[in-house]
């Protein structure tokens, strides 16, 4: 009987560790942690909103990282509530250390109040500075020029930008 009881002991001491083992090596999961669907989110300083934040899916991972896979818009507000400028992406990221948003793809800011546009592949958004800039190429058109170049800084309202690195032919007033 003594040395059934060892067997069994045994037996269960020897599963245990396999099991133990088992979680031991376990994968750990990376993956998102929330998912949700027609994302708006309000941006406010002072009581007024600022900015609004429209995806039609956001992932936000154990880090704090929110990923927008199917594209971001958003809205930059005047104080009276109507939009000042729009910047729309393919795809969008936040970083929860920096709390910058980045955007890729196809990335488009309008500004339909002054006429201009911006074309880039890469934008990074700093809600702490307001300002939006990116190192890759920038394409900027207004009423009457095509400005092109690598690099800018700009207002997040985008009344101020600086191309860092202009290329192309420039019209020079005398």
């Amino acid at each position: 009987m003594k040395q059934l009881l060892i067997l069994i002991f045994s037996i269960y001491l020897i599963s245990c560790k396999s099991d133990s083992s088992a979680l031991l090596n376990a994968k750990k999961y990376d993956g998102p942690l929330i998912q949700a669907t027609n994302v708006h989110t309000l941006f406010s300083d002072s009581a007024l909103v600022k900015v609004e934040l429209k995806a039609p899916l956001q992932y936000e991972y154990e880090n704090g990282d929110r990923v927008f896979p199917r594209g971001v818009i958003m809205y930059f507000l005047n104080p009276d509530g109507s939009v000042n400028n729009s910047l729309k992406a393919n795809h969008g990221k936040f970083y929860k250390a920096t709390g910058i948003y980045t955007g890729t793809g196809d990335v488009i800011i309008r500004d339909s109040v002054a006429n201009k546009k911006m074309n880039t592949e890469k934008l990074h958004w700093n809600p702490a500075t307001k300002k939006v800039y990116t190192d890759k190429f920038v394409r900027i058109e207004t009423a009457t020029e095509v400005l092109t170049g690598n690099g800018l800084d700009a207002s997040q309202d985008f009344k101020y930008y600086k191309i860092k690195n202009p290329t192309g032919v420039f019209s020079i007033n005398q």
